[in-house]
């Protein structure tokens, strides 16, 4: 089994709309704002190994010390059988080392479900992995870069100074 040595910052769930699931999460656990993504750009997209396509919005929160994500699955070919509709979808770190990382989870076995860059074929990589049935979402990791970092605080620095004003915001507000 696969026992982490990175810190765990963030948590996603899945949802079926993450505009009406923002404002909701917004109301009822007073985390905001959030930031809407939607069907968001991603290249050399790779499901249970083989190429394919992946359209998904997210809606990104900050809460103490852990990024909450919503994450709506619009469209995944030859989707991983395990993929959540509901619940926890994933939990993140950010890999120092990606490729090292990646090897270590598929050596504890970690079955690797998807993997892509963001935005373009030369963008952070992020890869989610199935750890298994007694945890029963994924693990999704980061490739570490200035880009993820600087959003992180960003979303960290924005929930302190919020005061439940404009709880649902687009990404492209952020300047």
């Amino acid at each position: 089994m696969f026992i982490s040595k990175r810190p765990i910052i963030q948590i996603a769930y899945a949802v079926k709309d993450v505009r009406k699931s923002a404002s909701l999460w917004s109301k009822k656990f007073n985390i905001g704002p959030f930031y809407i993504n939607e069907h968001i750009k991603i290249s050399n997209t790779l499901v249970n190994m083989k190429k394919s396509e992946f359209d998904h919005s997210s809606a990104y929160g900050w809460r103490e010390n852990t990024m909450i994500e919503l994450i709506c699955d619009h469209q995944i070919q030859d989707i991983p059988s395990n993929s959540n509709s509901n619940g926890i979808h994933h939990i993140a770190w950010i890999a120092p080392d990606f490729e090292k990382e990646r090897e270590i989870l598929n050596k504890k076995g970690c079955e690797e479900v998807l993997s892509a860059n963001v935005g373009h074929r030369n963008g952070m990589k992020f890869a989610w992995f199935y750890p298994g049935n007694e945890v029963n979402h994924f693990y999704e990791i980061y490739e570490k870069s200035d880009d993820i970092n600087n959003f992180y605080s960003f979303l960290y620095e924005q929930s302190k100074s919020w005061k439940g004003e404009n709880p649902v915001r687009n990404i492209s507000d952020i300047n």
